[in-house]
């Protein structure tokens, strides 16, 4: 990359910070709600694991996940089309 030009804008991770933030705020209003609401206590505790292991599903996606820069060069790779040694982010 040239100096001065700006990443794409996956590389900075900002797309992928507010869609991890904001999925994990919604899990966590549902998890109060099943919280407030649910009676059952075999229920809510279904429910709410199961909604804790959402948040650690977006956790290790935000974490671990491909970029789109990556899956693009993958694309390329599978096309014959990348060069050997880039590297990813």
């Amino acid at each position: 990359m040239s100096e001065g030009a700006r990443p794409p804008v996956e590389v900075t991770w900002l797309w992928r910070r507010i869609f991890t933030y904001l999925a994990s705020l919604v899990n966590a209003g549902l998890l109060a709600a099943v919280i407030a609401k649910v009676k059952d206590p075999q229920g809510l505790a279904t429910l709410g694991l199961a909604l804790v292991a959402a948040n650690v599903v977006l956790a290790t996606l935000y974490l671990a996940g491909a970029t789109v820069t990556d899956w693009a060069r993958i694309a390329g790779a599978a096309r014959g089309g990348a060069k050997t040694g880039e590297g990813g982010s």
